[in-house]
């Protein structure tokens, strides 16, 4: 008997309800049904509760309710464990949490069956280093940015691959991206969208001060390396717009593809450039003026 975990995001309208609704729906079908120990709490399912951190290798699949940022919260928490996740979308765009509440039944009958595939997302392992201390490290399944305050000031940085000097930037920030992360912040910023099979690394500047400082593509085995020559007051370097922390002049921030990865649960007969279309509206008749 399979045993799904359930995770939402109780901050959602009816999330609670739903939730209880798929509990029921999987334990009708035969399957076990556990819910994240906030949740339980909420619904009085106490009995059959979990915690992400220390869940085990009973449960074969979590169903997340949310956007984007709860599943990516809920992968974070999961802490290294290959639990794969599918995401139930109750927020808005939601490039991860592809599922709507209409096709929801679908979803479970196919989990149920076995019939979703899972879909590999690289992540990328950061850290920071100052003035030679221990690196403060971290991973991001979408991206990391590093950008200014409210002050009009722009911030100088300098960029390496694999030790080798790239170039150097005037600019409101960067992000360094996956193929994941390049439908989120790097999108709005001009960057180009990639296949999220493509296990490369996206280095995009955030409003440069130089026109011929464009988005390149990085191949996935490279370091990236940023130098902060200067950091005006509130710079910050943000991990997949969940945390962060300040930057200082000097300090060093390094980025390369991760050791983990998302495992998500996608319908099979689906593709990632039919989500697109769906999702952007790609030839829609707003964007003919009719």
């Amino acid at each position: 008997m399979k045993t799904i975990g359930i995770v939402a995001n109780l901050v959602k309208v009816n999330a609670r309800e739903r939730a209880g609704e798929i509990g029921r729906r999987l334990e009708d079908s035969g399957a076990g049904a556990v819910f994240e120990r906030e949740l339980a709490v909420a619904l009085g399912r106490e009995d059959s509760a979990f915690d992400l951190e220390t869940a085990g290798e009973g449960i074969s699949a979590l169903v997340v309710l949310g956007g984007d940022g709860t599943l990516i919260r809920t992968f974070r928490r999961l802490r290294h464990k290959e639990i794969p996740l599918l995401g139930i979308n109750l927020g808005g765009l939601g490039f991860l949490t592809e599922v709507r509440l209409d096709d929801l039944d679908r979803a479970l009958d196919d989990l149920l069956a076995g019939r979703l595939k899972v879909e590999k997302r690289m992540t990328l392992n950061g850290s920071r280093l100052r003035g030679g201390e221990t690196p403060e490290k971290f991973t991001a399944l979408n991206e990391i940015v590093i950008g200014k305050g409210g002050l009009a000031r722009v911030i100088k940085m300098e960029a390496f691959l694999d030790g080798d000097y790239l170039t150097a930037y005037m600019a409101d920030g960067i992000i360094i991206a996956t193929p994941t992360g390049s439908t989120g912040y790097s999108l709005s910023a001009q960057g180009p969208i990639l296949s999220p099979g493509t296990g490369v690394i996206l280095l995009n500047p955030i409003c440069p001060h130089t026109l011929t400082n464009r988005p390149i593509i990085i191949g996935g085995e490279r370091t990236i390396r940023i130098v902060m020559k200067t950091a005006p007051a509130e710079t910050s370097l943000t991990v997949d717009g969940q945390f962060g922390f300040a930057l200082q002049p000097g300090d060093e921030i390094t980025a390369r593809r991760g050791v983990d990865c998302l495992r998500l649960l996608t319908d099979p007969v689906s593709n990632y450039y039919a989500i697109l279309r769906n999702k952007l509206n790609w030839g829609g008749r707003s964007h003919y003026g009719g």
